[in-house]
């Protein structure tokens, strides 16, 4: 049987999508909106830079969803807790769920390991000497902890969608090899590098979480970068060969604070509008 791989995980990840309740919202008086927005953004705004975690609040575009709520959280605890902070807010009242999505941000050893080995072995440990299993494990999470556990990229714009490996009769990414799978997505991690500078993608691993496998955030600040990062990897094996992909969201960043100015205008107010 192929062994599975090692990952390590970082922060637990929640994507939470509303659509807003139009009709109702467009029927209350101006300073009751004005009123009702203050409020939830305020608690939005506490839940942006907790003392253990990050969350970020996206404006939708087409008709998946309005609302696009990122959370990053050290356990699910933590996640349950700021989930319900927002279903207490006085604006729930006017939102329809229209899609959640729970992982943890997750990075693969494909590569990970070998640059971890080669760091030990720089300084003067073999790999058949006593120790060396906690030792390569211990560098490799030093060196992941910053992949691990981010602050949510600044790019202005997002886009997330999830995703899975095929495991049919004839086409079965859980049959390779590791060797196979290795280079597979070494392969797939050269066309990231490409787009370095202009994109940040952040994985998030949902096996046994959720109904796909992984979930992909990218940010950036041109949104077609999305569209030619994701393009151009369609024609890698592993993902013309090997990939599944779920409904993409796309999304304009906006402070919390600014709530008010995008339920009346979509984006915030201000140059970047």
């Amino acid at each position: 049987m192929p062994d599975a791989p090692i990952t390590l995980e970082g922060w637990y990840s929640l994507h939470d999508v509303y659509a807003v309740d139009w009709p109702r919202w467009n029927a209350l008086r101006d300073d009751e909106r004005h009123e009702i927005a203050t409020a939830t953004a305020k608690v939005l705004g506490a839940a942006e830079a907790p003392d253990d975690g990050h969350s970020a609040c996206f404006s939708l575009l087409s008709q998946k969803g309005d609302l696009c709520l990122l959370h990053w959280r050290r356990d699910l605890e933590a996640l349950r807790r700021v989930e319900t902070a927002v279903a207490r807010s006085t604006l729930r009242e006017f939102l329809v769920p229209s899609y959640s999505y729970l992982a943890v941000i997750e990075l693969g050893t494909y590569e990970l390991a070998g640059q971890a080995s080669k760091a030990l072995e720089q300084r003067g440990l073999a790999p058949a000497s006593d120790g060396w299993g906690a030792a390569l494990d211990a560098e490799m999470r030093r060196m992941a902890a910053p992949r691990l556990y981010p602050p949510v990229p600044a790019g202005r714009y997002l886009c997330f969608y999830p995703m899975s490996k095929r495991r049919g009769e004839h086409v079965n990414w859980y049959d390779l090899s590791g060797a196979e799978r290795g280079a597979f997505m070494r392969g797939h991690g050269m066309i990231g590098r490409t787009y370095a500078g202009q994109v940040v993608q952040i994985i998030q691993g949902s096996v046994g979480l959720d109904d796909w496998e992984w979930g992909v955030s990218l940010f950036a600040d041109d949104p077609l970068v999305f569209k030619k990062l994701i393009y151009e990897m369609r024609f890698d094996p592993a993902s013309s060969r090997f990939a599944l992909f779920g409904p993409f969201y796309v999304g304009i960043r906006f402070p919390a604070a600014a709530l008010a100015d995008v339920l009346a205008g979509g984006v915030a107010a201000g140059p970047a509008s």
